[in-house]
């Protein structure tokens, strides 16, 4: 009996073997179903995890990555693509921010082009510059926008924009003056990829500063100078060498009998959640929401987008319409002075704070790119 167990088990593992692509390892899937139920705690009565659209976002991802119902991630009943419909307008704010919801929306198997009752293919076109072929200046936030697209329905004005600010290392940056950076750099990579814009040479180039990146601990630094790898570098480069074609646990990116997938384990704590330190290198360290939502897609040896935007982009943008002035007033007699009413505060919900992945080397290891220091709102 136990001779016919390990023939079925041998027989299962090989048929996982070759199901998955060449490049790809063995899905993580204990330690993401454990992220999962980690995450689910922070998961409030509206179906929004962790307090933020981002967060949200990433987990819709990470569970379709993981082959699990986005249905079954529920809290009173509303999931997190119940949150996502209830702030619809807190989700436009950015192409970056409209990109990552249409990625979720189209992991769910629901169609962007009528969600919340908006258009959310028509809402990204209007975000497009076609002289720049930029959705937006900030490098992180066009990508988002490209990755989102439709296959094929990417200008190749857009490609070019990202293509041509590869700087001499091989990077990208996330902002102008602020030098490469692995995350900004692999979410560039994983939409040129989506939009076929990956040459000879840019790979060639990326994949070289990758190379210069990774740690004696097999993982990935933020930038140059970090003084250690860290969860979300570790996710997000994961996800580009797949994306090239590699296979981030292979030999060559191995040190030392190391490599980013064993690395990234290394931030998961005995909750499930995985954290910016690792357990135990601090009385501070702790799992966050961000290490843990951008740590999905990569355990589950996929990258963005995990499922592709279906629909059409529309060519153009329509204008806004413009409001008709009001009537002039009848004049009427002025009245007697008041004592001045005290003004009210404005109200209304707080923007989400910036997400973007934490500048670890220039801003003091400081935890938004995956993960990555997400987008800027």
């Amino acid at each position: 009996m136990k001779r016919q167990l390990a023939a079925l088990a041998a027989a299962a593992l090989a048929a996982l073997a070759s199901a998955l692509p060449s490049h790809a390892f063995t899905p993580q899937t204990n330690a993401a179903t454990h992220a999962l139920e980690w995450l689910q705690t922070l998961q409030s009565a509206d179906g929004t995890v962790a307090g933020s659209a981002s967060r949200t976002e990433d987990t819709v991802l990470g569970l379709v990555a993981n082959s699990q119902a986005v249905t079954s991630f529920a809290t009173a009943g509303k999931t997190p693509i119940d949150s996502l419909r209830s702030h619809i307008a807190d989700e436009e704010k950015t192409a970056g921010n409209i990109g990552g919801l249409i990625m979720a929306v189209a992991a769910a198997g629901l169609s962007p082009t009528d969600f919340a009752t908006r258009n959310l293919l028509q809402d990204l076109a209007c975000t497009y510059d076609a002289s720049t072929g930029a959705y937006n200046n900030q490098l992180f936030n066009d990508a988002l926008a490209v990755l989102a697209l439709p296959a094929g329905s990417a200008p190749a004005k857009a490609i070019a924009f990202l293509k041509d600010r590869q700087l001499a290392d091989g990077g990208w940056e996330f902002s102008a003056t602020w030098g490469s950076d692995t995350n900004t750099t692999a979410i560039v990579v994983l939409a040129l990829t989506s939009a076929n814009g990956v040459t000879a040479d840019v790979k060639e180039h990326a994949l070289g500063y990758f190379k210069l990146q990774q740690k004696p601990s097999g993982g990935f630094e933020y930038a140059t100078g970090s003084p250690d790898s860290d969860p979300n570098s570790d996710a997000a480069v994961i996800q580009a060498l797949l994306a090239l074609g590699e296979d981030p646990t292979g030999s060559a990116w191995t040190v030392a009998g190391k490599n980013a997938v064993g690395d990234l384990l290394t931030f998961q704590f005995e909750n499930g959640g995985l954290g910016f330190s690792r357990p135990g290198s601090s009385q501070t360290a702790a799992p966050d929401p961000l290490s843990t939502t951008q740590a999905l897609t990569a355990l589950a040896s996929k990258y963005l987008p995990v499922k592709r935007t279906e629909g059409v982009m529309p060519s153009t943008c329509p204008p806004v319409p413009t409001a008709t002035p009001a009537p002039t007033p009848t004049a009427a007699p002025t009245p007697a002075p008041t004592p001045p009413a005290q003004q009210l505060a404005a109200t209304g919900a707080a923007p989400h704070p910036a997400p973007f992945l934490p500048i670890v080397a220039a801003i003091a290891m400081v935890a938004l790119g995956w993960r990555l220091r997400r987008r800027a709102r």
